[in-house]
Formats: structure tokens, sequence, C-alpha cells
């Protein structure tokens, strides 16, 4: 798996990863925010709860993304996590009416149960979007 870790400088906590849009950059992108939350002083519960939100938006990145990279940052903003993933698909996440018994569609309801806040933005170099989620501030 091709993989491109960078962090900012001392002083600023943000860490970013360029992933192969495969299903097991799922993984690796999880891995990231356990990496860096725990770095950063976050407990249990907020670690558990933004590595199951990446999932799901690393997830729906990768259903649009098939063949290509997805980028995943993950950063502080307000002493709460933050959560972003790059695709290069203009294409806009849509929540779906998923049956009890389907085995996915319920991604976007995970985030939002989850998250303070989400969004969509467009990509700053206008190719894809940028799908985040703001997590709640946990000591």
């Amino acid at each position: 798996m091709a993989m491109n870790v960078q962090t900012m400088a001392p002083g600023h906590p943000e860490i970013r990863m360029t992933l192969l849009a495969t299903p097991g950059s799922v993984v690796l992108a999880r891995e990231l925010v356990r990496y860096a939350l725990v770095s950063w002083g976050f407990g249990k519960a907020a670690i558990e709860d933004a590595t199951l939100v990446m999932s799901e938006i690393v997830t729906n990145a990768l259903n649009v993304a098939a063949g290509d990279e997805v980028r995943v940052r993950v950063a502080i903003y307000e002493s709460a996590p933050l959560l972003e993933c790059w695709d290069p698909s203009p294409t806009l996440p849509e929540q779906r009416n998923a049956s009890p018994d389907a085995e996915s569609g319920r991604g976007l309801l995970i985030v939002a149960a989850y998250a303070k806040d989400t969004g969509v933005r467009p990509s700053a170099n206008g190719k894809g979007k940028v799908v985040w989620a703001l997590m709640p501030a946990h000591p």
C-alpha cells in the first residue's frame, strides 16, 4: 500500500496520510486516528468514537474512488478532533434508508450520531471533495 504521512510543525496538531483506494486503507485510516488521538492525550471513548467515524467516512470515499487514492487528515479544532477524508469524486454522499438486514447504507447515520458536526466541502484544488466530521471535545 502506498502511504505518505505528513505532520505539521510542532504546536500544530495535525497529521495526514495518502492511501490507495482499497479496502485495506480503512484499517490504516483508523490506526492513524488512534495514533494521533493517543499522542494528543484523548481518552479511550473519544478514540473509539473517532475511529468508528473515520472508518465510515473512508469507506464511503472508497466506494466512489476505486482505483484511485484518498487522503485523510486528523487535526484538532477548538480542542476537538476534526476528521477529514478527500476523494476525487464530485459525487456528494447521500443518506440512504437501509433495511434492518442490510450490510451497508448506515454510514452517514453513524457519522451523524457520533459527530458534533459534519459536512462536505469542495477540494481546494477543485478536484473532488472533502467530507469532514468534528467530534465532541472529550477530556
